[in-house]
């Protein structure tokens, strides 16, 4: 073992207890540790993250049929809208929770909060209490959602830090996938709705308990046990994760770094050096939930009836939405680190405002035609049945209300009439049926590449770049705000998405979101950084320089 030069400006305290530990190793071994295993780990955060939040659209209709508020979009709102809402609050306290008790202690609170909301949510008696079982829901999945990227951020290598911090975006879309499939097999298996909804929420007690006994033998921050002095073991971790050369270096940087920066305080984050870095975040999460993604992920099945599809039909193409989602989220994590985080942001946001225009004109042309429908069959008098369309290898159907007929006639799965209807109005009401059936597949496929472009951008870069930009006295309360943005906005998108779409129509509704989408796309081209490999120690340096946001990931000397 080569002999330890004190590192500039280290304390002679510090280079001793750096020796003493060292000189322990000479007796003992230390297990090494994978940061692909504790990002892993930690990621299991993410996973209810998405279950908790996406298994409303999955358990929606029996929730509201339940507590009899199918017909009151506010309380359907309200309910879905919880999640989100506690989540802000949680955002909150996030940055305090992480100094306070560190990241490991954190998420392990946490932990704990997940399982007590999802255990009394599934058990409500009430509609009060549901309400309250999911604003704790939400409460650990805000507080979370600030600690897990800076604690993955924290312990991931600059080389592989991308992909690490991807799993986490990984990990909520695996949880919206499972929940997804959850609701379609639960609501097969038990038809029950007063039943089946408490089960569907159930089952997310499986990854709180495997993420509450994971955490357990994870390790501490070594950037967090730093900061606060506890400097043996923060040096025991760093040689586990990457070595002792390596880590003798890291553990200086760190050293160096905590020790030049001086506690912020509330007044200075809207000073020079950090408001541009705490703006950057801010926009970055907000952006991310105005192009509208969680209305998808939340109701999903009544957006794709509202394009056709009937209650079977819609919950599987959730389940195709989810399953698109997870892939292309997969081939993001081997793009970030080779595109760059810029490069990535600026090709999926083009493809997200250009989807959800498209989206908009045939939500459009679908509301033209099924009123040109009616109209022609008011005009006629005659009765309207129903033509139904089976999706691809799902046995789901997709509805129009076209086929015009003189007397009521049964239509088989295959949408063939069993009788050969009459009257001179058939053969156009069919070509108008079989066009509003073209129009149902393009919403869908345009919404599946809306998820394509969102799952390998602002999906997962949003909660990358903020785990990098923030100096680290600045990390905590950066990461609050951050995600407090993304959650305020989130609950506003699962509140008033129900009567959005009532009062204006998809049409509008989508538009909307592709103006704000379009917005933050301008903000990203001027003010977005690349940060693709550069140690986070250098990216704060570059901050405390005083660097324009768009420099602050160019290494030193280029």
């Amino acid at each position: 073992m080569s002999e330890l030069s004190p590192h500039p400006n280290m304390p002679e305290p510090v280079y001793k207890t750096l020796r003493k530990v060292e000189a322990e190793l000479q007796t003992t071994s230390l297990k090494p540790l994978s940061g692909i295993v504790i990002g892993m780990v930690a990621a299991m955060s993410g996973v209810l993250f998405g279950f908790d939040a996406s298994i409303a659209a999955a358990c929606g209709d029996s929730v509201n049929t339940h507590f009899d508020i199918t017909q009151s979009p506010g309380l359907v709102g309200l309910w879905v809208g919880c999640v989100p809402l506690g989540a802000l609050f949680g955002a909150m306290l996030g940055g305090k929770v992480s100094s306070k008790l560190g990241r490991k202690r954190g998420l392990l609170l946490n932990a704990f909060l997940f399982i007590a909301g999802i255990g009394l949510a599934a058990l409500s008696p009430s509609f009060f209490v549901f309400v309250i079982a999911r604003l704790l829901m939400g409460l650990a999945i805000g507080n979370s959602a600030v600690i897990t990227p800076m604690y993955m951020a924290e312990v991931a290598p600059p080389e592989s830090r991308g992909r690490i911090l991807f799993m986490y975006q990984l990990s909520i879309v695996i949880g919206i996938l499972v929940s997804f499939i959850v609701g379609v097999a639960v609501d097969t298996l038990i038809p029950n709705n007063d039943l089946n909804w408490r089960v569907m929420i159930a089952i997310g007690l499986i990854p709180a308990l495997i993420f509450l006994f994971g955490m357990l033998r994870m390790p501490n921050s070594p950037r967090w046990l730093i900061e606060t002095g506890k400097f043996a073991p923060a040096h025991k971790i760093l040689i586990r994760m990457m070595g002792l050369d390596k880590a003798r270096k890291t553990f200086g940087e760190i050293h160096q770094a905590t020790q030049s920066n001086e506690s912020v305080s509330f007044k200075s984050i809207f000073g020079k050096l950090f408001f541009p870095v705490i703006l950057l975040g801010f926009f970055l999460q907000f952006f991310q939930q105005s192009t509208g993604i969680n209305a998808d992920m939340y109701f999903g099945p009544e957006i794709f009836r509202e394009g056709g599809f009937d209650k079977t039909a819609s919950m599987w193409a959730q389940v195709a939405m989810g399953s698109v989602n997870l892939l292309a989220t997969i081939a993001s994590i081997f793009m970030v680190d080779r595109l760059g985080r810029r490069k990535l942001m600026m090709i999926g946001v083009s493809g997200i405002v250009v989807m959800l225009c498209v989206q908009s004109y045939l939500f459009h042309v679908y509301d033209s035609q099924q009123s040109a429908a009616t109209s022609h069959s008011s005009s006629s008098q005659v009765t309207q049945a129903t033509q139904r369309h089976v999706l691809p290898n799902v046995g789901g159907a997709v509805i129009h209300k076209g086929r015009v007929q003189t007397t009521t006639q049964e239509t088989t799965s295959e949408g063939v009439d069993s009788k050969t209807p009459k009257g001179p109005s058939v053969s156009s009401a069919t070509a108008g049926s079989s066009s509003n059936q073209t129009i149902t597949y393009l919403i869908f496929g345009s919404i599946l590449l809306y998820i394509v472009f969102f799952a390998i951008s602002a999906g997962p870069l949003c909660w990358c770049i903020i785990s990098e930009i923030f100096p680290m006295r600045l990390r905590g309360i950066g990461m609050s705000i951050a995600v407090a943005a993304n959650w305020l906005v989130d609950y506003f998108v699962s509140q008033l998405f129900p009567v959005m779409k009532q009062d204006l129509g998809m049409t509008v509704t989508t538009l909307i979101y592709a103006g704000f989408t379009t917005l933050g796309l301008a903000l990203a081209a001027k003010f977005l950084p690349e940060t693709k490999g550069v140690p986070l120690e250098e990216i704060e340096r570059n901050i405390y320089a005083g660097k324009p946001l768009r420099e602050i990931g160019i290494p030193s000397g280029k």
